[in-house]
């Protein structure tokens, strides 16, 4: 086994068996399951179990790596991408960013 996703190798590899069957869901079927574990989060939030928190943090990370494996790309390819990603996009630019979420979306 490959660890070319770091600490979230294990996800991958954990939803490896299901793979077919992610293959076939729509999109909408990933943005939906994020909406369901970001409003799991606030509910641990409002009950101040940060713990938990974090635990559903972990399964929107795990709906991520699907959605890449969705997308039809490997591990290999997602360590590339999230690099690249950091490098071209985010690194230095995090106040841009945020102010771009500001302006543009009132966030």
């Amino acid at each position: 086994m490959e660890n070319e996703l770091g600490p979230f190798q294990q996800m991958w590899d954990a939803w490896e068996e299901a793979g077919d069957e992610l293959a076939r869901k729509p999109l909408s079927h990933f943005r939906r399951a994020t909406d369901i574990q970001f409003d799991e989060l606030e509910g641990h939030l409002a009950r101040g179990d940060r713990e938990a928190a974090a635990r559903e943090v972990a399964d929107i990370i795990s709906i991520a790596l699907n959605t890449m494996r969705w997308l039809g790309h490997a591990p290999a390819e997602i360590s590339e991408i999230a690099r690249s990603r950091a490098g071209d996009r985010m690194n230095g630019q995090a106040h841009a960013i945020l102010a771009k979420y500001q302006d543009q979306y009132g966030i």
